[in-house]
């Protein structure tokens, strides 16, 4: 894969399935009824998703083979959640047709690169699936798909200890190994060697950001050091330094250490925040948080719980936020209440879209969409009720 970014290759068997939007509709893709006159059946048409799944790694080798014969395409645009298990529900019926798909994945948060590739059997099917997906709207998202290229960068790539040698010292970093296990994913915060550092500067690059964490974790020994993560939108214009980014450090002694000696540290003309990390970054569960909105004043928040409970009937719902009650700013205009609800699973937010918005409640049209979306309103809501995990 061609990025910078402290990112691991794995397959996240664990992962939720998310199939494909398709004219308000989740399912297989139906390929035109038109398709090569004269043809029986489209290129498009094969059977569904083989038992092994479409995660086969390829080798340099074979990459470069893809690459010349037409047979590799690059699938963009994807949001950063989406996982390989999305990409095989994308694709599942064409299985038989594809060799392998590729995605790396960033180490510490969970995330793409907004970007997979995958290779196909036949230039004939890549050239289809190129016409026929380019711009077909994925997880609220337009695909991008277009031919892969070949890159100066290894596919395969290993950052090995032999080989890293930088200012920092013999310090060496694990850029892209292959997750026999999705869990492993975790296995730093589970073991607590991971660290939240908070209140970082927007660095230059991330060779940059490399080398300030190499010297501000000078006296331990780090394993892997992710790539800086923005803000919260919320953050974005207040003073100070609210980047941050996560730290692996060998043993769970010396996280606890270095969070007890740099927390609270002057640095980059801020204080820094250094504490043990028990889990990845939030944004690789933001998929599942919905903004809830056109919603009555209901008498109490147990009375708000419970019509929440019952709007989300069929879904398994984490958390629910306090109710939100616009400020009457005097202009007149009855202002609706709002609340964000998490969701235990990234599928059951995708067909809450699908099935809530709009929806027919309490007399009124009630707006169910991402709670990242640009125009959201509140998204500062921090205080958050545990949902017990409703199932209803």
């Amino acid at each position: 894969m061609d990025s910078n970014n402290w990112r691991i290759k794995r397959d996240p068997q664990d992962s939720p399935s998310t199939p494909a939007k398709s004219n308000n509709q989740r399912g297989s893709f139906q390929p035109r009824s038109n398709w090569g006159r004269g043809q029986q059946s489209s290129p498009l048409q094969q059977s569904s998703l083989s038992r092994d799944g479409l995660r086969k790694p390829m080798s340099e080798s074979q990459v470069s083979k893809c690459i010349e014969e037409g047979r590799r395409l690059y699938v963009g645009n994807l949001p950063y959640e989406a996982t390989i298990k999305d990409i095989e529900t994308l694709f599942q019926d064409l299985a038989p047709g594809i060799e392998g798909i590729n995605m790396s994945v960033d180490a510490m948060t969970g995330r793409n690169p907004s970007y997979c590739f995958v290779d196909f059997r036949t230039r004939e099917l890549a050239e289809a699936v190129m016409q026929e997906y380019n711009g077909r709207e994925f997880l609220r998202r337009a695909l991008k798909v277009k031919p892969g290229v070949k890159s100066d960068r290894s596919t395969n790539r290993s950052y090995n200890r032999s080989e890293s040698k930088n200012e920092g010292g013999n310090l060496s970093f694990n850029r892209w190994n292959s997750l026999e296990k999705p869990e492993d994913l975790n296995v730093a915060a589970d073991e607590g060697r991971r660290l939240y550092v908070g209140g970082l500067p927007r660095f230059e690059n991330q060779h940059e950001a490399n080398l300030q964490m190499i010297e501000l974790f000078e006296d331990y020994n780090v394993k892997v050091i992710s790539k800086p993560i923005a803000a919260h939108e919320s953050k974005k214009g207040l003073p100070g330094n609210h980047n941050y980014c996560f730290v692996d450090l060998a043993t769970s002694e010396e996280a606890a250490a270095a969070a007890t000696a740099l927390d609270n540290m002057s640095k980059w003309d801020w204080n820094i925040k250094v504490s043990v990390s028990r889990g990845t970054s939030g944004k690789v569960t933001e998929r599942r948080r919905l903004f809830v909105g056109g919603l009555p004043e209901f008498p109490d928040q147990d009375s708000a719980d419970q019509k929440i409970q019952e709007l989300f009937e069929g879904f398994e719902i984490s958390t629910i936020s306090k109710l939100k009650v616009p400020q009457d700013n005097g202009d007149g205009k009855k202002k609706n209440c709002f609340c964000f609800v998490d969701l235990a699973r990234d599928e059951d937010a995708d067909r809450a879209l699908l099935e809530l918005d709009w929806k027919e409640k309490w007399g009124i049209q009630v707006r169910v969409k991402p709670a990242t979306s640009s125009n959201t309103p509140g998204l500062k809501a921090e205080t958050r009720k545990p949902a017990g995990r409703w199932s209803t």
